[in-house]
């Protein structure tokens, strides 16, 4: 699973993108949670962020492949 990091999510893992190894689907609370483990600096961001699969947003309850490409996105303000 490849996962992006957009903004403030790639200033707390301080990483554009990294690799999720898995062989199983994910509930997204899952893959917050693994993801959180792996940068706890994401916990602060977890309310504000929404997580996007093949370019759709994920809703509560949905679930991730392991050949998914999930972003983190931070909200977005504009101008």
């Amino acid at each position: 699973m490849r996962i992006l990091y957009f903004a403030q999510a790639r200033l707390a893992t301080t990483l554009p993108e990294e690799s999720l190894k898995t062989s199983t689907t994910l509930s997204a609370e899952k893959l917050w949670a693994e993801l959180v483990r792996r940068h706890p600096k994401l916990t602060t961001l977890q309310t504000s962020c929404r997580l996007a699969r093949n370019g759709r947003f994920l809703s509560e309850g949905e679930t991730v492949e392991p050949g998914d490409e999930v972003a983190v996105l931070p909200p977005v303000s504009g101008g």
